[in-house]
């Protein structure tokens, strides 16, 4: 029998155990109404934060998390330093959300825990904190940005680089380029940066579609991958 057999419905509990993404979106599908001890099993397991992979099916679903606690746990699992797991899956959790629903301070957190995770994350979990990122982010952190372009996973380059172009090209393209010359990024990323966007300034001009408008999604991992390793 499982850890959630007790006390928990029969659709809860699979989703609670689902190991494979696939698995879960399906058990997901069947959660369309939760009854009063479901409710009390998730704040129970959110609480105690010692199943990894039910902490991480509800964070990537975080609509599942009573909506009092909801954002404090997406804020802690992007704050984890034991399982990076979490890390990804708030992550991957907030891209469902829609970010003008969280006040200042909340957005504030958010922003800050995912702008740590990129200077201090790689792969998967940096490049899908990328695309979260987005949604937080003003021209106030238009330099911290152009920093982060240096970073080593170019999944997460390309999508901070469409960040800064949307947002740093208009009105005048020149000003994009004086940034990126001014920014402390190392001379071949800095040429690489200018030589991208010039790119991206001709497709405009051609009437192409710009591949720099667009995130790049990383696939993402099923927890027991991670945990195994390769």
């Amino acid at each position: 029998m499982g850890i959630f057999s007790t006390g928990t419905s029969p659709d809860l509990k699979a989703f609670f155990e689902a190991e494979d993404l696939d698995d879960l979106l399906e058990a997901r599908s069947k959660l369309r109404q939760l009854d009063e001890k479901d409710i009390k099993k998730i704040r129970f397991t959110l609480e105690k934060w010692n199943k990894p992979q039910a902490v991480s099916n509800l964070l990537f679903h975080p609509f599942l998390i009573p909506e009092d606690i909801r954002v404090s746990c997406l804020i802690k699992g992007l704050r984890e330093t034991k399982n990076p797991y979490y890390v990804l899956a708030s992550a991957v959790g907030l891209q469902g959300i829609d970010s003008t629903g969280f006040s200042e301070e909340e957005r504030k957190a958010i922003k800050e825990s995912l702008i740590f995770t990129l200077k201090t994350s790689g792969g998967v979990i940096s490049a899908r904190a990328s695309v979260s990122v987005r949604d937080f982010l003003s021209s106030k952190d238009t330099s911290a940005m152009f920093e982060l372009l240096s970073h080593p996973d170019e999944t997460t380059r390309h999508n901070i680089l469409c960040w800064l172009i949307r947002n740093a090209e208009e009105p005048d393209p020149d000003a994009f380029i004086s940034m990126a010359r001014s920014s402390n990024i190392p001379e071949e990323v800095r040429k690489e940066v200018i030589e991208k966007f010039r790119e991206h300034l001709k497709q405009k001009e051609t009437g192409e579609f710009s591949s720099f408008v667009m995130p790049l999604y990383a696939y993402i991992p099923n927890l027991r991958d991670i945990v195994k390793g390769p």
